[in-house]
């Protein structure tokens, strides 16, 4: 690979890579890497960033590459930066993102509507601009769901229609294949999760959870997507509505999901062989709300409790933690939307550790007079805490949104003061399914992503204008090569 030794032996550092055995190599975005973070090949006071291998496989530096020290324009494709309505026309909604983990130019995103009841949109220029992607064949609902393979070659979606279709596609999302029918009916808010962490022996697996009449249900596949094998019924007993997925760097599954029985919680249940069975599911933190409530800015639908989950698979020193977050009630749940307040949580628990706590990334002394809710939650490969959600502030009565951000840089333990991203609050929307239930999030080394449901009219009026929008741009510097002793 055309990667220096001193960044592969911070690769090696970073990742915990052994790659002492056959077969083994180095992540593919370990080029991506090194030109974010060095800059290029440093060479009589000069970055070079481009690289052909010869036929003797050795690698040529290009001297057309060239730039002084210094010199910020670089002839490469840019992440967005800023807001981009993603969905036209009007209509889309809970919608679901995924960054290619080779390339971070190409994307795909997942939108209930506007122009199929799960519309599939791809990008090639790091979400600057965004097209139609191919259309799922067969029948399909909404509940969009997307990932990709460890090598970036294949992406995935998920659906609802009868059962669980799952998809496969093979040329980033231009066209899509449907692999098979995971349930026979009955289902509902499915979540698809793929081990993409370079050293678990699951890696490429792609892990599959939903819930059949309020019973959680699983299934997995070991060979790309191509087949799955038997469904599994989680915490058998429970009810529950809005599960996720998330492994750790020895290839535990962690499956994740609210409960709505006896009286409602978190729960947990963790599989140890790659998810072929699952323990007994525990407690991660009890809520004040169940299932769903209602609130001044979606009054309707209601508000839903639903989990967002992901693990630190970085080296640093909460190295397999898992991070939870959820919505939840400030009190009990009222039929009167004004009595009810909308807050966000991020539950963590360290590796080897049965203890559980509780944090919130935003204020509680304004709880009162302002509501948050629809998070995602992903962790970067630093071991910083991302988080996203809806924020009433900027609205009269606590009736309209605006989409928030905040980043814990020790764990989830403390948080910074949180950031607007959207310029323009949303007024509330006032059909039935208003908001949708989810938001979504992704990053791959400093680039981060947001997806969500948007009420802004972009022609200036007061007419409702529901569409789906991106904003990237907005996390701070990361950790950096410099910053871990090399120089």
């Amino acid at each position: 690979e055309p990667v220096p030794a001193f960044f592969r032996i911070e690769l090696r550092r970073r990742w915990q890579l052994s790659l002492d055995g056959d077969g083994q190599h180095y992540p593919k975005r370990a080029f991506n890497q090194f030109l974010l973070e060095a800059g290029g090949f440093l060479i009589d006071g000069h970055y070079h960033r481009s690289v052909r291998r010869q036929v003797d496989g050795r690698f040529e530096i290009s001297v057309a590459s060239r730039k002084e020290v210094g010199e910020e324009t670089w002839d490469w494709p840019k992440f967005l930066s800023g807001e981009v309505r993603l969905s036209t026309p009007n209509g889309g909604a809970e919608s679901a993102i995924a960054i290619n983990p080779v390339n971070s130019n190409i994307l795909i995103a997942g939108t209930n509507g506007p122009t199929r009841p799960q519309t599939m949109w791809r990008s090639s220029d790091g979400g600057a601009s965004w097209f139609l992607g191919g259309t799922l064949p067969g029948n399909e609902c909404c509940d969009p769901t997307v990932g990709w393979s460890s090598d970036g070659t294949v992406a995935y979606t998920a659906s609802l229609i009868d059962g669980v279709p799952f998809y496969r596609s093979t040329d980033n999302g231009a066209n899509w294949t449907l692999v098979t029918e995971l349930s026979s009916g009955g289902s509902d808010k499915e979540y698809l999760h793929v081990d993409t962490h370079a050293t678990s022996p699951n890696l490429d697996n792609v892990y599959l959870c939903w819930h059949d009449d309020n019973v959680q249900k699983f299934a997995r596949s070991t060979d790309r997507g191509l087949t799955f094998g038997t469904v599994l019924t989680i915490d058998a007993g429970a009810s529950g509505i809005g599960c996720d997925l998330t492994s750790d760097s020895v290839g535990r599954v962690h499956y994740v999901f609210p409960r709505t029985s006896n009286g409602g919680d978190i729960r947990i249940a963790t599989s140890t062989d790659g998810g072929a069975s699952f323990g007994a599911a525990t407690t991660v933190a009890d809520t004040l709300g169940n299932f769903d409530f209602a609130l001044p800015s979606m009054e309707t639908r209601n508000v839903f409790i639903y989990v967002s989950a992901d693990v630190d698979l970085s080296n640093g020193p909460f190295k397999d933690s898992i991070y939870v977050a959820f919505t939840d009630n400030t009190g009990p749940d009222s039929a009167n939307p004004n009595n009810n307040h909308g807050r966000v949580r991020v539950a963590f628990r360290r590796a080897g550790s049965g203890t559980w706590t509780v944090t919130s990334p935003h204020s509680s002394a304004d709880a009162n007079t302002v509501d948050r809710y629809q998070q995602w939650l992903r962790v970067d490969d630093q071991g910083r805490v991302h988080v996203i959600f809806y924020d009433t502030r900027h609205s009269v009565n606590r009736t309209g949104v605006d989409l928030y951000y905040n980043v814990s840089n020790d764990g989830a333990q403390t948080w910074g003061t949180p950031i607007r991203l959207t310029a323009v609050t949303s007024p509330n929307i006032t059909d039935g399914f208003e908001w949708g239930d989810y938001q979504g999030l992704d990053l791959l080394m400093n680039d981060v992503i947001a997806i969500y449901t948007d009420n802004r009219n972009e022609g200036g009026g007061g007419a409702q204008s529901v569409d789906v929008y991106a904003v990237a741009g907005f996390n701070g510097p990361g950790d950096g090569l410099f910053a871990n002793g090399f120089e």
